[in-house]
């Protein structure tokens, strides 16, 4: 289980930073999660492959892109509909949404930027590694699959917090947005992994819903 709290601390730890308001669109926003993810995805690797489920939980099927798109294409109306009804536009709520607009950077640019797209299509695999693969596979170890799965979609939301001061609104307050999210989308990528026993539809799914959340399907301001 020691792999499953180094995660948790460097993670919240590197969203923590990240997120701080003077990061706004910068490379400050950025770095943190690439280097924690970045070296945790290692930690993942090497630890799957030391208990022999390295191919198994990696080797695409055929399938495997339409599984993703339909896990994507949900949580995708999923946030949409979430955030119609939590922070629509014309309330003093919608500003969490902007706030965290503002924190990614601006969308023309993450589109048009190679080195953003890549980085908006690295972190999610990166995290699949981790948060899937490394911490969802130790907890199975110790605790049985039907216990480990919430327990680890749970810890996934739970290195978000930061977020909800971070990102807060002066006048809306606290910014439950991305904290929400990552309830939904970790219990739903949480879950999949579990039953698929791999991780290639879910990293796609989390690729596809990063990279449209992020920089195509933006709610109108």
């Amino acid at each position: 289980m020691k792999y499953v709290a180094l995660t948790c601390v460097l993670v919240t730890l590197a969203i923590g930073v990240a997120f701080q308001p003077e990061h706004a669109g910068t490379w400050y926003f950025w770095a943190p999660l690439v280097l924690v993810y970045g070296a945790l995805s290692l930690v993942a690797l090497f630890r799957m492959q030391q208990v022999g489920s390295l191919a198994e939980k990696l080797m695409p099927r055929r399938g495997d892109v339409a599984l993703g798109a339909v896990i994507a294409g949900l949580l995708i109306l999923g946030t949409w509909i979430g955030r119609s009804t939590l922070a629509p536009v014309g309330t003093p709520s919608h500003g969490w949404l902007l706030r965290l607009y503002l924190q990614v950077g601006n969308p023309e640019t993450l589109q048009r930027s190679v080195k953003y797209t890549a980085l908006l299509l690295l972190i999610p695999i990166c995290e699949e590694l981790v948060w899937r693969g490394l911490v969802l596979g130790e907890l199975k170890h110790a605790l049985g699959p039907r216990k480990a799965w919430p327990l680890g979609a749970l810890l996934y939301a739970l290195c978000h917090i930061p977020t909800v001061f971070s990102l807060s609104d002066p006048v809306a307050g606290p910014n439950p947005l991305v904290l929400l999210a990552a309830v939904g989308a970790g219990l739903v990528w949480t879950f999949s992994a579990n039953q698929f026993g791999r991780l290639a539809p879910v990293i796609i799914s989390h690729m596809a819903f990063t990279y449209f959340s992020a920089a195509q399907f933006r709610m109108p301001f």
